[in-house]
């Protein structure tokens, strides 16, 4: 066996490029002799220091965390590295639940809605939903997707990720009568819990009862007529409109890019009683 290699040989025998082996030596990682025409000659020392950065390399240490470990190695600093790593791993393994659990949760939510039926009008008791909601006249979806984003924004310490969260938006009645569609006076996002006292922020509450549903597919293009559709049923059984009506996005531009995969929750807050 050689006494010494160059940076050339120690290059190909570890897949090591020459300059990441320039950057070792320029921590002190490795300390290489100079030959003939001042060429780097690797000792068997700066080999063993160069199995002991690969390795500590695949358990994910920093070159500085591997550097402080060399100058000072020795079974207390090497179980010291290893409890470290070993608790790294803990959390990294945490976060991966936690990200399996999220797409679980969103496989779910899509096959939930695939097998949704649409058209079939049902009266749903809903409790209190508690949202974080931005007033702002919407008309287009363009419109819609940047209100969204700014809310979000406003609220990004509570809401990291749009996800399956419940997106929504409201409509005025008293606008359908009028003829005035496609006009939305609001953007909102259900919580999932509430925040804590005194984050009061673009809070609002949509009230516990009755809710009149129905699920459409497809375009968004169809809203105004489907909205019509719901106050005309609402009439046909004798219920009054509280409020404004919502409506929801199931499924949208955040899982598919194909309009006719999209799936619309339609809602009114009514009571017994006509107007």
């Amino acid at each position: 066996m050689k006494e010494y290699y160059t940076i050339s040989e120690i290059s190909r025998l570890y897949g090591i490029g020459i300059d990441s082996l320039r950057y070792y030596e320029k921590i002190g990682a490795l300390s290489p002799r100079r030959g003939e025409n001042n060429y780097r000659l690797y000792s068997l020392k700066d080999i063993y220091r160069l199995n002991v950065i690969r390795d500590l390399l695949m358990l994910g240490f920093s070159m500085k965390q591997i550097g402080e470990y060399l100058d000072c190695q020795n079974m207390e600093s090497t179980l010291s590295m290893l409890e470290q790593e070993k608790e790294k791993v803990r959390q990294q393994r945490e976060r991966l639940k936690r990200i399996e659990q999220a797409i679980e949760e969103r496989v779910a939510h899509l096959e939930k809605y695939e097998k949704i039926e649409a058209g079939s009008y049902r009266c749903l008791h809903c409790p209190a939903r508690y949202c974080l909601q931005l007033n702002a006249e919407i008309r287009r979806d363009e419109e819609m997707d940047y209100a969204v984003k700014r809310l979000q924004k406003r609220h990004e310490d509570k809401i990291r990720s749009l996800g399956e969260r419940e997106i929504g938006a409201s409509v005025s009645p008293q606008d359908v009568r009028n003829g005035i569609y496609n006009l939305f006076h609001s953007v909102f996002i259900i919580l999932d819990e509430l925040p804590e006292r005194g984050e009061t922020d673009g809070l609002q509450v949509l009230p516990e009862g009755e809710y009149l549903t129905v699920y459409y597919r497809g375009s968004y293009r169809q809203s105004p007529q489907r909205i019509k559709e719901l106050m005309e049923e609402a009439d046909r059984r004798g219920l009054k409109i509280e409020g404004d009506i919502l409506e929801w996005y199931p499924v949208d531009n955040r899982y598919t890019a194909e309009p006719e995969e999209f799936v619309t929750r339609l809602q009114a807050r009514v009571v017994p009683g006509k107007e």
